[in-house]
């Protein structure tokens, strides 16, 4: 009887719900409602709420990844003020504070709110890292406090593994200068420091490409940060990691090991060439954005100088510098007229 009786309120209420445009889903949920009617309008009006709150988030993402840094920040403020609880509306507005506007001190402020509100949320952790170590000119010990506990939250993220690598592959220049010429002139414990971090780095990249197109790992906050194709850009810079091993393998005499990762540098810069953007679209987005950006040029340059340390690959190694001096990289143009191409 008890059944029948719903039944029976449902179809009275079914001539009302047809004339008002209800959503059916909505009004199925209210139909066990005590008050229909007030059901009915506090669901519509979340609904509606909640698309206005998605529709200004999306918006304010849209105009970030267009570069229309005003726009992106003017949106992201409006967002955030009808709802300061949102943790993503604040990497938002630390990710157009870092890339757009330089404002890095209110990036941090950003970042340390988005934590505030939610402490395991890892990828904040990491993007603090890298403004500390990258933009605030902060000790590599330090960030990497930041950066370890993001990694600790979540150890295959790709997206906290990339920032992990990034920073990681330029400490491993920082500590011996810069750079990895005249390693035999180099300090042996720095050079070990070095190494370490190349290794480190080279870890967090292959962990980069395993896992970034995986669904769960999905973050459209963190993909909005990479101005090329994420899986392009972590082959090349792998390319570059491997090839820095390569002369610090070289420099104990770890043979075995060079030989391994030469092969591998050159396997990821093909690799990257197979699916890199081309050069006009590379440099448009520099000048457009004011960023130093990985080209087909850089790597096509790069794989050329694999190629010159491998037995009998000269002339690939002046192909690949051939095509990188026609796309216009100097430091090709010079390997050309060394080599004597």
């Amino acid at each position: 009887m008890k059944r029948f009786l719903v039944s029976f309120l449902a179809a009275l209420a079914l001539p009302t719900v047809a004339n008002a445009n209800v959503d059916p889903k909505i009004a199925e949920i209210c139909m066990k409602a005590t008050d229909f009617q007030g059901c009915v309008q506090s669901m519509s009006g979340q609904t509606d709420k909640n698309s206005s709150k998605n529709s200004d988030f999306d918006k304010a993402l849209n105009f970030f990844k267009e570069g229309a840094s005003l726009e992106a920040i003017r949106s992201t403020n409006k967002f955030l003020g009808l709802n300061p609880d949102s943790k993503e509306g604040y990497v938002l507005s630390a990710l157009i504070n870092i890339y757009d506007l330089s404002k890095f001190d209110e990036a941090l402020d950003d970042i340390n709110i988005a934590i505030d509100i939610d402490n395991a949320y890892a990828y904040p952790y990491a993007l603090k890292a890298s403004v500390f170590y990258f933009d605030l000119g902060g000790s590599f010990s330090k960030s990497f406090k930041y950066l370890q506990a993001g990694l600790d939250l979540s150890p295959e993220d790709p997206h906290v593994n990339f920032i992990a690598g990034d920073i990681q592959f330029d400490n491993g220049f920082a500590v011996l200068g810069g750079d990895t010429f005249d390693l035999d002139k180099k300090p042996k414990n720095k050079k070990a420091l070095s190494l370490k971090s190349f290794e480190n780095a080279k870890k967090n990249f292959e962990k980069t490409l395993a896992n970034i197109n995986l669904d769960r790992y999905k973050n459209p906050l963190a993909e909005s940060s990479y101005t090329l194709d994420a899986t392009y850009t972590t082959t090349a810079l792998l390319g570059d990691t491997n090839f820095e091993l390569y002369f610090l393998y070289r420099d104990i005499n770890e043979r075995s090991k060079a030989k391994q990762v030469l092969e591998e540098a050159l396997e990821h810069y093909s690799k990257a060439i197979s699916i890199a953007p081309t050069q006009e679209e590379v440099e448009k987005l520099e000048l457009d954005r004011d960023f130093d950006l990985i080209s087909p040029a850089d790597v096509y340059r790069a794989r050329g100088e694999v190629y010159s340390w491998m037995n009998n690959k000269l002339k690939k190694a002046c192909s690949d510098w051939k095509v990188a001096k026609k796309l216009g990289d100097e430091g090709a143009r010079d390997n050309f007229r060394n080599f004597k191409c």
